[in-house]
């Protein structure tokens, strides 16, 4: 008789209270993981937002130190010209070195204006065309005689402008950007006192060579230029003996403007076309999340190296006026900027910085601060 024996087969596997209790442990491991990795990340874009923060502070300073220093590049140490040199100064005013507008920007902030001489721009070059002229550059400085009366339109030079081969050349056409034509050229040179302490800039009228006697240059009054607006141009006479006349290239003449906009530094630049004499300003965005712009100016008004006064600062003068400008040697610049967002877990207040006082609110965005004080090499000694 076969005896016949029934396999048992054991079926095993889990529970769905395992199944339950195995998914509570994953999602705990995993929303540690996910925790650590929401913490990493958030770390990394804080810190990312920091370097952006400090590279555009860097940048604003890098920009307003480089361009302060260069204020009264060419401007003689003191004052400077007629409107000749800029559209938007006014008739006769003085296109100082640097302009102060304390806390007329955006919340509060500083309004700089800074003016020299670029001499890397702006040459003249030759005349393109089959007209021959020679480069307004090469015309050789002229010496004042100041022998006739300050109320003449028409100003006496040692130099002989016919047969000296050095300076025959004020008796031709020359050019820079356009076509200069002789006799009656308009177009614009700088006087400057021998000291060098005092310059205008003055549209030329008429070049009178004389083989007998000394050569004549006139600057008559009320001159409409090529920009189409008539300047008050007599001025020759009113300077002693031996100051120098030079062709002066309106080109090269920089006017900055820094302020804040929608928390960017902005830099507007004037910028002349020499073929009409217009003016175009050109907006540039320096650096972005700048908060804060302000500025004050150390005074030296005896000239004796040591700073005196300091104007901006909290009780100071709100604005500089028309004798300090002529007194500044240091500038202090203070930039403030914040991160592109708000930091969780992070707070504080917009800090006061000179005459500027802190925000009245915490927030969560970081700041950084930078202060940087620059000797203005072109003025003074």
């Amino acid at each position: 008789m076969n005896t016949h024996k029934k396999t048992l087969i054991t079926r095993s596997g889990f529970t769905l209270v395992e199944m339950l209790v195995v998914i509570g442990i994953f999602g705990i491991i995993l929303a540690g993981v996910l925790k650590v990795f929401d913490t990493s990340n958030y770390t990394y874009k804080v810190q990312e937002e920091i370097a952006e923060m400090q590279q555009n502070v860097r940048v604003s300073k890098m920009f307003l130190e480089r361009d302060i220093r260069m204020a009264g590049c060419g401007l003689n140490n003191v004052a400077m010209g007629t409107n000749v040199l800029s559209g938007s100064d006014i008739i006769n005013s003085r296109a100082y070195a640097v302009e102060f507008l304390n806390g007329s920007g955006e919340n509060g902030s500083d309004i700089v204006e800074i003016k020299f001489l670029n001499f890397d721009e702006g040459e003249c070059g030759t005349d393109p065309s089959t007209t021959p002229a020679i480069s307004c550059d090469d015309l050789n400085t002229l010496t004042l005689t100041n022998d006739m009366p300050v109320s003449s339109t028409v100003a006496i030079v040692y130099e002989d402008l016919v047969s000296d081969p050095s300076f025959t050349d004020w008796n031709e056409n020359c050019y820079c950007g356009r076509l200069y034509t002789h006799p009656t050229p308009g177009y614009s040179v700088i006087i400057t006192t021998p000291d060098g302490l005092k310059s205008d800039v003055v549209f030329v009228t008429q070049v009178t060579p004389h083989t007998n006697h000394a050569s004549t240059i006139s600057n008559g009054a009320n001159f409409t230029a090529d920009d189409g607006r008539t300047y008050d141009n007599k001025i020759f006479n009113s300077y002693p003996a031996g100051s120098t006349i030079s062709f002066f290239n309106r080109n090269t003449y920089t006017k900055l403007t820094y302020y804040i906009q929608n928390r960017r530094l902005m830099r507007d630049r004037e910028v002349r076309d020499p073929a009409d004499g217009s003016i175009d300003t050109i907006t540039e965005t320096v650096a972005v999340n700048i908060e804060d712009l302000q500025f004050r100016f150390g005074l030296d008004p005896d000239a004796d190296g040591d700073i005196d006064s300091w104007v901006g600062e909290s009780g100071g003068d709100p604005d500089l006026t028309g004798t300090e400008r002529e007194h500044v040697r240091l500038v202090e610049i203070n930039v403030l900027g914040r991160t592109s967002s708000e930091h969780r877990g992070h707070s504080e207040v917009r800090p006061a910085i000179l005459d500027n006082a802190a925000g009245s609110t915490a927030d969560g965005f970081r700041r950084k601060q930078l202060q940087v004080t620059v000797k203005v090499r072109n003025l003074g000694l």
